[in-house]
């Protein structure tokens, strides 16, 4: 997982994809544990005395999570090869990570805080990350990025408030599934696009600490931003 050295790779090898392919499904679970781990720990550490904590937050903190983690292993599939992609697909790659992780904070935030601080989570966020993907072919590819995460944040937080009285328990999982396959989407097609198509691909993996640390950071922050942030009227 802590892949310091860079080495070339065919990309066409089975057994070149199986091994890389191994590194990302270790990864995301020993990530997916880690934030489980920690958020229990800040529940015991800073939440124990909010009234109703589970019953309140306790499904919107788990599909955090989760949304947190699907956009995150797509920006750790892009960012294991060292190459410079097409702009058509370096566009692609910005403006659809930039809409999921916009889209995924501003729900599941605007689901507890509103549509302003949910809007405002989202496309700090969304903006972030779809400019830090997106620079993998320039300029374009990162204000692609940002357009999609200033739009997605915007729109998850919308969505929450529309259907906070219809069902929006239900709605989450859906939308959060309907992100995982949009990102294996855009997975799938980075590899047939680019990777397959090169004779030779300088893989140089992606460092665990600093990517666990990263998604450690981002899910804390929000969910005491969830928790002790400016709320709507509309939640009391």
């Amino acid at each position: 997982m802590d892949n310091e050295h860079h080495e070339h790779i065919h990309p066409k090898s089975t057994e070149t994809i199986m091994v890389f392919e191994k590194s990302f499904l270790k990864t995301a679970l020993l990530t997916f544990m880690f934030l489980v781990v920690v958020e229990f720990l800040s529940y015991y550490g800073f939440f124990r005395n909010v009234p109703d904590f589970f019953s309140r937050y306790g499904f919107y903190i788990i599909f955090l999570i989760i949304g947190i983690l699907i956009n995150a292993m797509a920006v750790w599939h892009i960012k294991a090869y060292q190459h410079s992609y097409s702009h058509m697909s370096g566009m692609m790659i910005g403006m659809t990570i930039g809409m999921t992780s916009g889209f995924t904070i501003g729900l599941v935030v605007g689901a507890t805080n509103g549509m302003f601080i949910g809007s405002l989570a989202g496309l700090i966020i969304g903006m972030m990350v779809g400019s830090y993907v997106g620079n993998c072919c320039g300029i374009m590819g990162a204000m692609e990025g940002m357009m999609a995460g200033l739009m997605g944040g915007i729109m998850g937080a919308m969505t929450s408030i529309m259907t906070l009285n219809d069902n929006l328990k239900i709605f989450i999982p859906i939308l959060i599934i309907s992100m995982a396959i949009i990102l294996f989407g855009l997975i799938v097609m980075i590899y047939q696009e680019e990777i397959r198509k090169k004779a030779d691909i300088e893989y140089k993996g992606f460092d665990f600490l600093p990517f666990i640390t990263v998604n450690f950071i981002i899910s804390i922050s929000l969910t005491f931003l969830m928790v002790y942030g400016p709320r709507s009227f509309l939640f009391g």
